[in-house]
Protein backbone atom coordinates (compact mmCIF):
# COMPACT_ATOMS: atom_id res chain seq x y z
CA UNK A 1 0.00 0.00 0.00
CA UNK A 2 1.62 3.68 -1.17
CA UNK A 3 2.71 5.45 1.65
CA UNK A 4 0.92 8.53 0.61
CA UNK A 5 -2.05 7.05 1.11
CA UNK A 6 -1.96 5.66 4.20
CA UNK A 7 -0.57 9.26 5.38
CA UNK A 8 -3.73 10.76 3.48
CA UNK A 9 -6.15 8.27 4.87
CA UNK A 10 -4.91 8.97 8.44
CA UNK A 11 -5.45 12.63 8.05
CA UNK A 12 -8.91 11.85 6.54
CA UNK A 13 -9.60 9.59 9.74
CA UNK A 14 -8.33 11.74 12.01
CA UNK A 15 -10.27 14.71 11.00
CA UNK A 16 -13.34 12.86 10.48
CA UNK A 17 -12.96 12.04 14.48
CA UNK A 18 -12.01 15.43 15.24
CA UNK A 19 -15.55 16.98 13.31
CA UNK A 20 -17.71 14.95 14.81
CA UNK A 21 -16.25 15.37 18.53
CA UNK A 22 -16.78 19.10 17.85
CA UNK A 23 -20.45 18.33 16.42
CA UNK A 24 -21.06 16.24 19.62
CA UNK A 25 -19.69 18.53 22.33
CA UNK A 26 -21.58 21.50 20.63
CA UNK A 27 -25.06 19.56 20.97
CA UNK A 28 -24.17 18.72 24.39
CA UNK A 29 -23.68 22.49 25.31
CA UNK A 30 -26.84 23.09 23.71
CA UNK A 31 -28.79 20.51 25.53
CA UNK A 32 -26.82 21.22 28.52
CA UNK A 33 -28.02 25.37 27.68
CA UNK A 34 -31.45 24.40 26.93
CA UNK A 35 -32.07 22.28 30.12
CA UNK A 36 -29.99 25.15 32.31
CA UNK A 37 -33.15 27.85 30.34
CA UNK A 38 -36.00 25.37 31.16
CA UNK A 39 -34.92 24.76 34.98
CA UNK A 40 -34.44 28.75 35.57
CA UNK A 41 -38.00 29.19 34.08
CA UNK A 42 -39.41 26.88 36.21
CA UNK A 43 -37.71 28.05 39.22
CA UNK A 44 -39.07 31.74 38.70
CA UNK A 45 -42.65 30.31 38.02
CA UNK A 46 -42.36 28.59 40.96
CA UNK A 47 -40.70 31.84 42.87
CA UNK A 48 -43.87 34.15 41.81
CA UNK A 49 -46.47 30.92 42.88
CA UNK A 50 -44.64 31.39 46.21
CA UNK A 51 -44.77 34.76 46.28
CA UNK A 52 -48.48 34.82 45.70
CA UNK A 53 -48.86 31.99 48.63
CA UNK A 54 -46.89 34.25 50.70
CA UNK A 55 -49.38 37.26 50.51
CA UNK A 56 -52.35 35.36 50.62
CA UNK A 57 -51.42 33.99 54.06
CA UNK A 58 -52.37 37.24 56.01
CA UNK A 59 -53.98 39.13 54.12
CA UNK A 60 -58.25 38.83 54.04
CA UNK A 61 -57.49 37.64 57.90
CA UNK A 62 -56.37 40.66 58.22
CA UNK A 63 -58.78 42.71 56.74
CA UNK A 64 -61.69 41.01 58.54
CA UNK A 65 -60.23 41.04 61.73
CA UNK A 66 -59.30 44.93 61.52
CA UNK A 67 -62.31 45.93 60.10
CA UNK A 68 -65.35 44.00 61.08
CA UNK A 69 -66.29 43.73 58.04
CA UNK A 70 -68.57 40.38 56.57
CA UNK A 71 -68.44 41.10 52.76
CA UNK A 72 -66.53 43.86 50.66
CA UNK A 73 -67.43 44.87 47.15
CA UNK A 74 -67.76 47.35 44.61
CA UNK A 75 -70.89 47.99 42.32
CA UNK A 76 -69.97 50.97 40.40
CA UNK A 77 -66.49 52.24 39.75
CA UNK A 78 -64.29 53.69 41.66
CA UNK A 79 -67.25 53.38 44.68
CA UNK A 80 -66.28 51.69 48.25
CA UNK A 81 -69.40 49.25 49.50
CA UNK A 82 -68.94 47.63 52.40
CA UNK A 83 -71.38 45.45 54.84
CA UNK A 84 -70.38 45.48 58.62
CA UNK A 85 -71.69 44.07 61.79
CA UNK A 86 -73.16 47.05 64.51
CA UNK A 87 -72.34 46.91 68.29
CA UNK A 88 -75.81 45.18 68.46
CA UNK A 89 -74.78 42.54 66.33
CA UNK A 90 -76.85 43.89 63.04
CA UNK A 91 -75.90 44.10 59.83
CA UNK A 92 -74.97 47.60 58.31
CA UNK A 93 -74.43 48.81 55.22
CA UNK A 94 -71.79 51.63 54.42
CA UNK A 95 -71.17 53.26 51.24
CA UNK A 96 -69.12 56.43 50.29
CA UNK A 97 -69.47 58.68 46.91
CA UNK A 98 -69.64 62.67 47.28
CA UNK A 99 -71.89 62.48 44.14
CA UNK A 100 -74.69 60.33 45.29
CA UNK A 101 -78.00 61.85 45.63
CA UNK A 102 -80.36 61.29 48.18
CA UNK A 103 -82.37 59.26 45.70
CA UNK A 104 -79.42 57.32 44.56
CA UNK A 105 -78.06 56.72 48.09
CA UNK A 106 -81.67 55.07 49.15
CA UNK A 107 -82.00 52.67 45.82
CA UNK A 108 -78.29 51.52 46.47
CA UNK A 109 -78.91 50.88 50.31
CA UNK A 110 -81.93 48.84 49.71
CA UNK A 111 -79.49 46.85 46.97
CA UNK A 112 -76.96 46.40 49.74
CA UNK A 113 -79.07 45.01 52.07
CA UNK A 114 -80.94 42.39 49.73
CA UNK A 115 -77.23 41.40 47.86
CA UNK A 116 -75.39 38.04 48.47
CA UNK A 117 -72.20 37.94 50.18
CA UNK A 118 -69.36 39.85 48.10
CA UNK A 119 -65.75 39.67 47.62
CA UNK A 120 -63.49 41.94 48.60
CA UNK A 121 -62.85 45.34 46.94
CA UNK A 122 -59.26 46.27 45.01
CA UNK A 123 -58.70 49.12 47.36
CA UNK A 124 -59.38 47.18 50.64
CA UNK A 125 -56.86 44.56 49.48
CA UNK A 126 -54.39 47.04 48.81
CA UNK A 127 -54.54 48.53 52.14
CA UNK A 128 -54.52 45.32 53.63
CA UNK A 129 -51.33 44.16 51.29
CA UNK A 130 -49.84 47.56 52.94
CA UNK A 131 -50.33 46.61 56.24
CA UNK A 132 -49.17 43.22 55.73
CA UNK A 133 -45.88 44.32 54.27
CA UNK A 134 -45.17 46.28 57.42
CA UNK A 135 -45.48 43.23 59.34
CA UNK A 136 -42.06 41.30 60.44
CA UNK A 137 -41.87 38.48 58.42
CA UNK A 138 -41.38 36.35 61.16
CA UNK A 139 -44.82 36.96 62.05
CA UNK A 140 -46.55 35.80 59.00
CA UNK A 141 -44.34 32.75 58.68
CA UNK A 142 -41.89 30.49 60.07
CA UNK A 143 -39.19 27.94 58.47
CA UNK A 144 -41.33 25.00 58.10
CA UNK A 145 -43.82 26.56 56.54
CA UNK A 146 -41.56 28.45 54.14
CA UNK A 147 -39.76 25.27 53.13
CA UNK A 148 -43.68 23.69 52.33
CA UNK A 149 -44.80 26.40 50.41
CA UNK A 150 -41.47 26.18 47.88
CA UNK A 151 -41.43 22.19 48.02
CA UNK A 152 -44.88 22.40 47.03
CA UNK A 153 -44.39 24.80 44.29
CA UNK A 154 -41.43 23.23 42.92
CA UNK A 155 -43.44 20.18 42.69
CA UNK A 156 -45.89 21.47 40.34
CA UNK A 157 -43.39 22.48 38.17
CA UNK A 158 -42.26 18.55 37.95
CA UNK A 159 -38.74 19.95 40.20
CA UNK A 160 -37.08 17.39 42.76
CA UNK A 161 -33.85 18.42 44.45
CA UNK A 162 -32.33 20.04 47.05
CA UNK A 163 -32.54 23.60 48.22
CA UNK A 164 -31.30 26.04 50.51
CA UNK A 165 -33.37 29.18 51.13
CA UNK A 166 -33.79 32.99 52.55
CA UNK A 167 -35.78 35.94 53.10
CA UNK A 168 -33.94 39.45 53.48
CA UNK A 169 -35.10 42.58 54.93
CA UNK A 170 -34.31 46.24 54.74
CA UNK A 171 -30.96 45.03 53.13
CA UNK A 172 -30.20 42.77 50.05
CA UNK A 173 -27.86 40.54 52.77
CA UNK A 174 -30.05 41.09 55.59
CA UNK A 175 -31.57 37.76 55.93
CA UNK A 176 -34.42 37.24 58.70
CA UNK A 177 -35.23 33.92 57.94
CA UNK A 178 -32.91 31.29 56.93
CA UNK A 179 -32.67 27.79 56.18
CA UNK A 180 -29.91 25.33 58.11
CA UNK A 181 -26.54 24.99 56.18
CA UNK A 182 -26.81 28.11 54.05
CA UNK A 183 -23.59 29.52 52.74
CA UNK A 184 -24.84 33.10 53.23
CA UNK A 185 -22.28 34.05 49.90
CA UNK A 186 -23.93 31.17 47.60
CA UNK A 187 -27.65 32.67 48.87
CA UNK A 188 -26.28 36.54 48.78
CA UNK A 189 -24.84 35.53 45.14
CA UNK A 190 -27.78 33.66 43.46
CA UNK A 191 -29.85 34.81 40.62
CA UNK A 192 -33.17 33.10 41.87
CA UNK A 193 -34.85 36.06 44.09
CA UNK A 194 -38.10 37.44 44.12
CA UNK A 195 -39.20 40.49 45.98
CA UNK A 196 -42.34 39.90 48.55
CA UNK A 197 -45.15 42.32 48.71
CA UNK A 198 -44.33 43.35 44.97
CA UNK A 199 -47.51 46.29 45.76
CA UNK A 200 -46.15 47.78 48.99
CA UNK A 201 -45.51 51.26 48.92
CA UNK A 202 -42.97 51.51 51.47
CA UNK A 203 -40.34 49.14 49.97
CA UNK A 204 -38.73 47.36 52.86
CA UNK A 205 -36.99 44.69 50.24
CA UNK A 206 -38.78 42.03 51.57
CA UNK A 207 -36.52 39.28 49.28
CA UNK A 208 -36.84 35.81 49.43
CA UNK A 209 -33.70 34.03 48.10
CA UNK A 210 -33.28 30.13 46.64
CA UNK A 211 -29.92 28.41 46.35
CA UNK A 212 -29.30 25.08 44.91
CA UNK A 213 -25.89 23.33 45.72
CA UNK A 214 -26.42 20.20 43.25
CA UNK A 215 -28.11 22.33 40.25
CA UNK A 216 -24.91 21.12 37.44
CA UNK A 217 -25.88 17.42 38.79
CA UNK A 218 -29.98 17.57 38.47
CA UNK A 219 -28.93 19.41 34.64
CA UNK A 220 -26.88 16.52 33.84
CA UNK A 221 -29.63 14.02 35.37
CA UNK A 222 -32.14 15.40 33.40
CA UNK A 223 -30.28 14.95 30.42
CA UNK A 224 -28.22 11.51 30.99
CA UNK A 225 -29.92 9.47 28.13
CA UNK A 226 -28.34 12.33 25.59
CA UNK A 227 -25.05 12.60 27.11
CA UNK A 228 -24.14 8.64 27.73
CA UNK A 229 -25.68 8.34 24.04
CA UNK A 230 -23.33 10.59 22.66
CA UNK A 231 -20.38 9.32 24.25
CA UNK A 232 -21.06 5.49 23.68
CA UNK A 233 -21.28 6.51 19.43
CA UNK A 234 -18.35 8.50 20.31
CA UNK A 235 -16.37 6.22 21.45
CA UNK A 236 -17.72 3.38 18.90
CA UNK A 237 -16.58 5.48 16.43
CA UNK A 238 -13.23 6.23 17.57
CA UNK A 239 -13.32 2.17 18.19
CA UNK A 240 -14.24 1.89 14.29
CA UNK A 241 -11.16 4.66 13.72
CA UNK A 242 -8.67 2.58 15.94
CA UNK A 243 -9.49 -0.62 14.38
CA UNK A 244 -9.38 1.07 10.75
CA UNK A 245 -5.99 2.08 11.35
CA UNK A 246 -4.99 -1.41 12.93
CA UNK A 247 -6.55 -2.54 10.01
CA UNK A 248 -4.64 -0.54 7.33
CA UNK A 249 -1.14 -0.73 9.39
CA UNK A 250 -1.65 -4.81 9.68
CA UNK A 251 -1.91 -4.55 5.72
CA UNK A 252 0.74 -2.47 5.48
CA UNK A 253 2.94 -4.47 6.77
CA UNK A 254 1.47 -8.19 5.88
CA UNK A 255 2.17 -6.23 2.12
CA UNK A 256 5.67 -5.59 3.06
CA UNK A 257 6.61 -8.80 4.32
CA UNK A 258 4.84 -10.71 1.09
CA UNK A 259 7.21 -8.12 -0.79
CA UNK A 260 10.13 -9.37 1.34
CA UNK A 261 9.11 -13.17 0.73
CA UNK A 262 8.49 -12.34 -3.08
CA UNK A 263 11.83 -11.19 -2.60
CA UNK A 264 13.57 -13.95 -0.99
CA UNK A 265 11.87 -16.76 -2.73
CA UNK A 266 13.18 -15.25 -6.35
CA UNK A 267 16.53 -15.25 -5.35
CA UNK A 268 16.12 -18.96 -3.64
CA UNK A 269 14.83 -19.97 -6.12
CA UNK A 270 17.47 -18.32 -8.81
CA UNK A 271 20.23 -20.03 -7.07
CA UNK A 272 19.26 -23.41 -7.83
CA UNK A 273 17.83 -22.82 -11.22
CA UNK A 274 21.12 -20.69 -12.13
CA UNK A 275 23.34 -23.67 -10.82
CA UNK A 276 21.45 -26.36 -12.46
CA UNK A 277 21.62 -24.14 -15.99
CA UNK A 278 25.38 -23.65 -15.53
CA UNK A 279 25.89 -27.99 -15.36
CA UNK A 280 22.94 -28.29 -17.83
CA UNK A 281 26.10 -25.91 -20.09
CA UNK A 282 28.18 -27.86 -18.54
CA UNK A 283 27.49 -31.59 -19.55
CA UNK A 284 26.36 -30.11 -23.53
CA UNK A 285 29.81 -29.00 -24.08
CA UNK A 286 31.41 -32.89 -25.52
CA UNK A 287 34.71 -31.79 -24.03
CA UNK A 288 33.59 -31.78 -20.93
CA UNK A 289 31.11 -34.63 -20.48
CA UNK A 290 33.52 -37.01 -22.42
CA UNK A 291 35.30 -37.55 -19.17
CA UNK A 292 32.62 -39.79 -17.19
CA UNK A 293 33.69 -37.96 -13.88
CA UNK A 294 32.78 -34.92 -15.17
CA UNK A 295 29.36 -36.45 -16.20
CA UNK A 296 28.72 -37.87 -12.44
CA UNK A 297 29.83 -34.76 -10.81
CA UNK A 298 27.60 -32.24 -13.25
CA UNK A 299 24.69 -34.94 -12.71
CA UNK A 300 25.07 -34.78 -9.33
CA UNK A 301 25.11 -30.68 -9.01
CA UNK A 302 21.77 -31.31 -11.34
CA UNK A 303 20.30 -34.08 -9.29
CA UNK A 304 20.99 -31.73 -5.66
CA UNK A 305 19.77 -28.33 -6.76
CA UNK A 306 16.81 -29.98 -8.53
CA UNK A 307 15.82 -31.28 -5.61
CA UNK A 308 16.39 -28.42 -3.46
CA UNK A 309 14.15 -26.45 -5.64
CA UNK A 310 11.53 -28.85 -5.36
CA UNK A 311 12.03 -28.55 -1.54
CA UNK A 312 11.38 -24.82 -1.30
CA UNK A 313 8.31 -25.08 -3.74
CA UNK A 314 6.84 -28.13 -1.40
CA UNK A 315 7.82 -26.23 1.79
CA UNK A 316 5.52 -23.07 0.14
CA UNK A 317 2.78 -25.58 -0.97
CA UNK A 318 2.01 -27.08 2.69
CA UNK A 319 2.12 -23.57 3.92
CA UNK A 320 -0.34 -23.12 1.71
CA UNK A 321 -2.53 -26.24 2.53
CA UNK A 322 -1.98 -25.47 6.08
CA UNK A 323 -3.77 -22.00 5.61
CA UNK A 324 -6.67 -23.79 4.05
CA UNK A 325 -6.58 -26.67 6.28
CA UNK A 326 -6.21 -29.21 3.54
CA UNK A 327 -3.31 -30.74 4.92
CA UNK A 328 -4.35 -34.35 6.52
CA UNK A 329 -1.34 -35.25 8.46
CA UNK A 330 -0.60 -39.52 8.52
CA UNK A 331 0.00 -39.61 12.36
CA UNK A 332 1.12 -43.26 13.26
CA UNK A 333 3.01 -44.35 16.68
CA UNK A 334 6.87 -43.27 16.26
CA UNK A 335 9.62 -42.79 18.45
CA UNK A 336 10.42 -39.41 18.35
CA UNK A 337 14.04 -39.63 19.82
CA UNK A 338 15.29 -41.64 16.24
CA UNK A 339 13.61 -38.79 14.50
CA UNK A 340 15.33 -35.78 16.41
CA UNK A 341 18.85 -38.55 16.13
CA UNK A 342 18.18 -38.80 12.48
CA UNK A 343 17.49 -35.06 11.42
CA UNK A 344 20.34 -34.35 14.08
CA UNK A 345 22.84 -36.04 12.35
CA UNK A 346 22.04 -33.93 8.59
CA UNK A 347 23.52 -31.22 10.26
CA UNK A 348 26.72 -32.38 11.49
CA UNK A 349 28.86 -31.69 8.44
CA UNK A 350 27.63 -28.37 8.61
CA UNK A 351 28.26 -27.67 12.22
CA UNK A 352 31.83 -28.99 11.74
CA UNK A 353 32.61 -26.50 9.49
CA UNK A 354 30.96 -23.95 11.49
CA UNK A 355 33.18 -25.30 14.29
CA UNK A 356 30.09 -26.14 16.57
CA UNK A 357 28.15 -29.00 17.84
CA UNK A 358 24.72 -30.29 18.46
CA UNK A 359 24.27 -32.02 22.19
CA UNK A 360 21.55 -34.53 22.56
CA UNK A 361 20.09 -35.38 26.08
CA UNK A 362 16.88 -37.51 25.41
CA UNK A 363 15.59 -38.41 28.81
CA UNK A 364 11.93 -39.23 27.96
CA UNK A 365 11.27 -42.34 29.08
CA UNK A 366 8.09 -42.47 26.28
CA UNK A 367 9.13 -41.20 22.98
CA UNK A 368 6.49 -42.95 21.22
CA UNK A 369 3.81 -41.03 20.25
CA UNK A 370 1.07 -40.47 17.34
CA UNK A 371 2.54 -38.02 14.79
CA UNK A 372 3.47 -37.49 11.04
CA UNK A 373 7.09 -38.55 10.59
CA UNK A 374 7.59 -36.00 7.77
CA UNK A 375 5.93 -32.74 9.13
CA UNK A 376 7.64 -33.47 12.25
CA UNK A 377 10.83 -34.73 11.02
CA UNK A 378 10.72 -30.99 9.12
CA UNK A 379 9.48 -29.25 12.03
CA UNK A 380 12.62 -30.09 14.24
CA UNK A 381 14.78 -29.31 10.63
CA UNK A 382 13.39 -26.09 10.71
CA UNK A 383 14.39 -25.11 14.69
CA UNK A 384 18.08 -26.74 13.82
CA UNK A 385 18.12 -24.70 10.43
CA UNK A 386 17.17 -21.62 12.60
CA UNK A 387 19.86 -22.21 15.50
CA UNK A 388 22.86 -22.13 12.93
CA UNK A 389 21.21 -19.21 10.63
CA UNK A 390 20.82 -16.67 13.21
CA UNK A 391 24.43 -17.21 15.38
CA UNK A 392 27.25 -14.83 14.97
CA UNK A 393 29.64 -17.28 17.10
CA UNK A 394 30.18 -21.24 17.23
CA UNK A 395 26.90 -22.88 17.33
CA UNK A 396 26.11 -24.26 19.80
CA UNK A 397 22.80 -26.48 19.75
CA UNK A 398 21.35 -28.52 22.47
CA UNK A 399 18.40 -31.18 22.31
CA UNK A 400 16.38 -32.34 25.29
CA UNK A 401 13.27 -34.58 25.75
CA UNK A 402 11.23 -35.35 29.19
CA UNK A 403 8.23 -36.33 29.84
CA UNK A 404 5.13 -34.77 31.66
CA UNK A 405 1.76 -36.61 32.96
CA UNK A 406 0.33 -35.03 29.76
CA UNK A 407 2.71 -36.43 27.01
CA UNK A 408 6.07 -34.87 25.98
CA UNK A 409 8.08 -31.83 26.07
CA UNK A 410 11.33 -31.61 23.25
CA UNK A 411 13.39 -28.19 23.99
CA UNK A 412 15.77 -26.91 21.38
CA UNK A 413 17.63 -24.49 22.79
CA UNK A 414 21.17 -22.52 21.07
CA UNK A 415 23.87 -19.76 21.81
CA UNK A 416 22.67 -17.75 18.91
CA UNK A 417 21.74 -13.66 18.23
CA UNK A 418 18.25 -14.45 20.65
CA UNK A 419 15.21 -12.01 20.09
CA UNK A 420 14.11 -9.28 21.53
CA UNK A 421 10.60 -9.27 23.09
CA UNK A 422 8.73 -7.73 19.89
CA UNK A 423 10.37 -9.91 17.77
CA UNK A 424 9.35 -13.06 20.51
CA UNK A 425 5.48 -12.06 19.96
CA UNK A 426 5.49 -11.78 16.35
CA UNK A 427 8.59 -14.79 15.03
CA UNK A 428 5.31 -17.23 14.37
CA UNK A 429 3.90 -15.11 11.51
CA UNK A 430 3.65 -16.01 8.45
CA UNK A 431 6.20 -14.39 6.12
CA UNK A 432 7.58 -12.52 9.47
CA UNK A 433 11.44 -12.83 9.55
CA UNK A 434 14.02 -11.64 12.13
CA UNK A 435 17.03 -9.66 10.89
CA UNK A 436 20.52 -9.62 12.51
CA UNK A 437 20.48 -5.86 12.45
CA UNK A 438 18.80 -4.05 10.57
CA UNK A 439 19.36 -5.68 7.42
CA UNK A 440 18.02 -9.52 6.48
CA UNK A 441 20.89 -11.08 5.43
CA UNK A 442 19.93 -14.28 6.45
CA UNK A 443 18.16 -16.19 3.73
CA UNK A 444 14.83 -17.83 3.78
CA UNK A 445 10.81 -17.19 3.05
CA UNK A 446 9.40 -15.88 6.42
CA UNK A 447 7.96 -19.50 6.59
CA UNK A 448 9.96 -21.64 9.19
CA UNK A 449 8.66 -20.87 12.20
CA UNK A 450 4.65 -20.49 10.93
CA UNK A 451 5.32 -24.07 9.47
CA UNK A 452 6.10 -25.33 13.06
CA UNK A 453 3.75 -23.67 14.88
CA UNK A 454 0.93 -25.01 11.91
CA UNK A 455 2.70 -29.06 12.66
CA UNK A 456 2.56 -28.33 16.41
CA UNK A 457 -1.12 -27.53 16.24
CA UNK A 458 -2.19 -30.06 13.76
CA UNK A 459 -0.66 -32.64 16.88
CA UNK A 460 -2.91 -30.27 18.97
CA UNK A 461 0.50 -29.60 21.07
CA UNK A 462 1.76 -26.07 22.13
CA UNK A 463 5.13 -24.25 21.68
CA UNK A 464 6.49 -21.43 23.64
CA UNK A 465 10.04 -19.54 23.04
CA UNK A 466 12.15 -18.23 25.89
CA UNK A 467 14.94 -15.49 24.88
CA UNK A 468 17.01 -13.14 25.58
CA UNK A 469 19.36 -11.02 23.57
CA UNK A 470 22.73 -12.04 22.40
CA UNK A 471 22.61 -15.05 24.94
CA UNK A 472 20.08 -17.37 22.86
CA UNK A 473 16.91 -19.03 22.65
CA UNK A 474 14.77 -21.90 23.98
CA UNK A 475 11.98 -23.62 21.50
CA UNK A 476 9.56 -25.77 23.95
CA UNK A 477 7.43 -27.94 22.21
CA UNK A 478 4.74 -30.14 23.96
CA UNK A 479 3.14 -32.97 22.23
CA UNK A 480 0.19 -34.38 24.26
CA UNK A 481 -0.68 -37.83 25.15
CA UNK A 482 -4.29 -38.02 24.06
CA UNK A 483 -4.39 -36.00 21.05
CA UNK A 484 -8.04 -34.64 21.01
CA UNK A 485 -9.62 -31.30 20.42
Amino acid sequence: MNRRIIILTTVLLLLGLLGIATVQVFWLQKAIQYSEQNFDKNIFQALYDVSNEIDKLKVSPLISEAMGAKDINSKIKGDIIMRTIDEEGKPTSLFYNDSMTAEQYAAIREQIEEAMPLQIDNLQQLMAEQMVSLTPIQELLDTTKLASLISKALASKGIEICFRYGITEFAPNNFVLISKNTPFGELYKTKYFIELFPRSIIDQKKTLRLFFPHKSQYIYASIWQIIVSSVFFFLLTVAAFILAFKIIFQQKKLSDMKNDFISNMTHELKTPIATISIASEMLKDNTISADSNNRKKYANIIFTENKRLANHVEQVLQIAKLENGELELNKADRHLHLIIESVAERFLLQLEELGGEIILDLEAKNDIFKVDELHFSNMINNLIDNAIKYNDKQPLIKINTYNIITGIVIEVSDNGIGLSKENQAKIFDKFYRVSKGNVHDVKGFGLGLSYVMSIVKGHFGEISVESKLKEGTKFKIQIPNNQTE
